[in-house]
């Protein structure tokens, strides 16, 4: 226990008031979570510009990640033509720089201010999997109203969730502090036997597995056409744990303060991890062409190859 103490935190410093915290290398991380404790009490439409303002700076200054949301996003959707992928790649800027207003208000207000902005959809399937009494692996994905999801969804179900902490301890302090009024648990993501703890407890457990974290614990399969590593924890989770998996989609819906929360079906349990990744590469490439420009495009999903010897797209 000693050694796993030394990997984790039980529970995050949440702090702002530390001495530490006031030196000069943190002006400009004090400056951003004013501006998102300011942006977050404007009215939507403000908001909104603020964000499409961000995208256009973004996009014509941050000449590689706006390079990384190409490839992926000529990749996904050869289908369209040259100018639509460009006008996508400028929407999921837009949606980007929005979520980053998002999760300030996810941080910093109440979500009694939100219950009559949200529409549930498929909950039936989420109530028939707790009646189970096993643990549900909530599969959801980077979309781009990622915390503000968790402070809507809490209006909803009760859940649990892993993280990575932040590299700045005092924005990581900002957003754990943010996460703990609205997630019944958070999990350091090297805490594996804490997650999987509380599964076997019943208890639902936000996963995110679609991004590149390298050859190691993934499988190759494909996504939109082309092999991409893909997380094998559900399968793990689903053995370990003895718990369903069930995606589950958060969006924006169009260009106004209202959201969708959709529960979907179980994906079935093969015990089979190239299959269980694949089903839920299936499902996310569905609901990535109802909402294809909020999404995380911006993260090099085809970073790692099957063959090394193959040329990156990046």
């Amino acid at each position: 226990m000693a050694k796993k103490q030394k990997e984790f935190r039980l529970r995050e410093d949440t702090r702002l008031l530390k001495l530490a915290y006031f030196h000069p290398k943190y002006l400009g991380t004090w400056a951003f979570v004013g501006f998102l404790f300011i942006a977050c009490h404007l009215p939507f439409a403000a908001q909104w510009q603020i964000s499409r303002t961000l995208a256009f700076l973004t996009y014509h200054l941050a000449k590689s990640r706006r390079r990384i949301a190409e490839v992926n996003i000529d990749i996904c959707f050869p289908q369209k033509s040259a100018a639509e992928r460009k006008r996508l790649v400028k929407e999921a800027f837009h949606e980007i720089m929005q979520g980053y207003l998002d999760s300030g208000t996810a941080w910093f207000r109440s979500n009694k201010d939100f219950a009559d902005k949200i529409s549930v959809k498929g909950k039936e399937h989420y109530d028939a999997a707790v009646a189970t009494g096993r643990g549900v692996i909530m599969a959801g994905a980077h979309f781009s109203i990622l915390d503000l999801a968790g402070f809507l969804s809490d209006l909803v179900f009760p859940f649990t969730v892993t993280f990575r902490p932040l590299d700045n301890p005092l924005m990581n302090a900002v957003m754990m502090r943010g996460r703990y009024k609205f997630c019944k648990a958070c999990y350091h993501k090297n805490n594996v036997q804490g997650f999987i703890d509380g599964l076997r407890r019943g208890e639902s457990l936000w996963y995110g597995p679609d991004q590149d974290y390298g050859r190691k614990h993934s499988v190759f399969v494909p996504f939109f056409g082309r092999k991409a590593a893909t997380i094998s924890g559900l399968t793990f989770l689903n053995k370990e744990g003895n718990a369903i998996i069930m995606p589950y989609s958060y969006h924006r819906d169009g260009k106004r303060q209202h959201y969708v929360l959709e529960f979907y079906p179980p994906l079935p349990e093969t015990g089979d991890e190239v299959q269980d990744a694949d089903n839920y590469n299936r499902w996310l490439e569905q609901v990535l062409l109802k909402y294809p420009a909020q999404y995380l495009w911006l993260h090099k999903r085809f970073k790692t190859q099957e063959n090394p010897a193959d040329p990156k797209p990046y």
